[in-house]
């Protein structure tokens, strides 16, 4: 009975911190989530605590059942952090690079929380739902538009190559494609950023979920990148396709201009989901030949 009393302590004490530490992340977090940006960059952020939540919550019973508290090592992390992110809130809370800092120093003191609560090895079977709330850290935008400009680049050049294998003429200068009745011109909205950073959690999360090799993880993960920048690639050929031989309103914007690029989202999930099922099942016969010997 006292044992059971004490786990309610603690869970009501880890409960209270985690609610606190919401608290220290919503004006940074709202900060970002208000920015001009919003459509390019950070919309995916208030998703990722819950995922990491319901990760958590699926593993409770071997992470928090017999909980070893590090309280010297967790609370020295925990109040570090605290004092980064009151500096940071205080000295220059408007900036990006304070704003990053502040998300990432809350989740540090909750980690630091975590481990005084719970212990080492409890955060070393919680690895990938805490490391995944790094995806809730906002980049500071320069770093953004730059990693942004790169898939976009990436992406003209494969729009040439396709350009070229179907046999369309056409005139490049820089990110421009003068083509038949129309100029095309890749920016970095055409990156599609958010339904790049979807692919990349979903292939990071199914690989959690239902790979046990970390080679097949990291083939998961690696294999989405390129298909990032082919599927831009052909969406923007799709697009002026499309305009050329039904309608232009395709290429003008709107509900029809998004509607390939969510056809080409759907591709690229599927491709990704036949292979998690290769892997999957490579997986499982390896496992099933070793047993056997």
């Amino acid at each position: 009975m006292y044992k059971s009393n004490k786990n309610y302590v603690i869970y009501a004490l880890f409960c209270f911190f985690s609610l606190f530490v919401i608290f220290l992340g919503f004006d940074p977090i709202k900060t970002v989530l208000t920015d001009p940006k919003i459509d390019l960059y950070y919309t995916h952020i208030p998703l990722i605590p819950l995922i990491s939540a319901f990760l958590l919550f699926r593993k409770r019973q071997a992470l928090f059942s017999s909980p070893v508290p590090a309280y010297l090592l967790g609370f020295l992390i925990a109040i570090g952090a605290l004092t980064l992110h009151l500096l940071c809130r205080t000295k220059f809370p408007a900036s990006q690079s304070s704003i990053s800092l502040q998300v990432l120093s809350a989740i540090l003191f909750w980690v630091g929380i975590y481990i005084a609560i719970f212990g080492l090895n409890s955060l070393k079977q919680a690895f990938f739902p805490i490391g995944f709330l790094l995806f809730a850290v906002p980049i500071p935008g320069a770093i953004m538009d730059k990693t942004v400009l790169l898939i976009a680049r990436a992406s003209v050049y494969i729009t040439g190559l396709l350009f070229t294998l179907i046999g369309i003429p056409y005139t490049r200068e820089g990110v421009e494609f003068y083509l038949p009745d129309f100029t095309l011109v890749v920016g970095p909205e055409c990156a599609g950023w958010r339904s790049s950073i979807a692919i990349i959690i979903i292939s990071l999360l199914a690989g959690h979920l239902f790979l046990k090799k970390f080679s097949n993880k990291l083939i998961l993960v690696s294999v989405a990148i390129p298909l990032i920048i082919i599927k831009n690639g052909i969406r923007i050929v799709l697009l002026y396709l499309i305009a050329y031989y039904i309608d232009e309103r395709f290429i003008e914007g709107g509900f029809l201009h998004r509607s390939v690029g969510y056809l080409m989202f759907c591709i690229v999930l599927i491709l990704m989901g036949l292979l998690l099922w290769f892997l999957e099942k490579r997986e499982a016969r390896k496992t099933s030949e070793a047993q056997s010997k």
